[in-house]
């Protein structure tokens, strides 16, 4: 197996740990309860989790030239940036989208079906991280969506949820990238 195969085998065996515990605070934390930043929380866990494999991901990518994806070391920084910030005010929150990253989840699985991938990739960004991208704008900043209701933060959450939200734009910006990337039109050399 070539290098290349064999680190995305072991992205999508991180990138499936990190589903299942994002999948996991989905099913048993409930968002309008108090949230407990505890170090031993899964969802405080699987926020170290994946920083863990940014820095591993990031590793290797700088230590072995034909792993380099500029894209990609672009979204780790700043994925890295925004869960070493944030992780213990907002750690359940951090933990629930890391569902998003379920878009690479079948990268190796279906490596050699490119349109089932294709497909996969694109129905991960309309149906998991758009509709993840609008709960977030709508639960967290009603005032720009439904001006009439109003939420009830801590000043220090609220100036976080809202850089959070500001970085999230890059990643909104990544996800059509990708669609570009899957979509765009294949040049005939002459």
């Amino acid at each position: 197996m070539d290098i290349q195969t064999e680190h995305m085998k072991k992205r999508c065996y991180f990138i499936s740990a990190m589903c299942g515990m994002s999948l996991y605070s989905w099913y048993n934390y409930s968002l309008f309860d108090p949230i407990n930043n505890s170090f031993i929380t899964p969802y405080y866990q699987s926020c170290l989790l994946m920083l863990f494999y940014l820095g591993w991901d990031t590793y290797h990518m700088i230590t072995k030239p034909i792993l380099f994806r500029t894209d990609l070391m672009i979204h780790h920084t700043l994925a890295s940036f925004t869960y070493i910030t944030f992780s213990h005010i907002c750690s359940l929150q951090m933990s629930n989208i890391l569902i998003m990253e379920c878009i690479s989840l079948m990268n190796y699985s279906w490596r050699n079906n490119p349109k089932l991938l294709k497909l996969y990739r694109t129905v991960c960004i309309l149906c998991i991280r758009l509709p993840l991208w609008i709960w977030i704008w709508i639960y967290y900043f009603p005032k720009y969506i439904l001006t009439h209701y109003k939420i009830i933060l801590l000043p220090n959450h609220y100036v976080c949820l809202l850089i959070v939200n500001k970085i999230m734009i890059f990643f909104y910006i990544y996800d059509m990238f990708i669609l570009w990337k899957l979509y765009k039109p294949i040049k005939i050399k002459q």
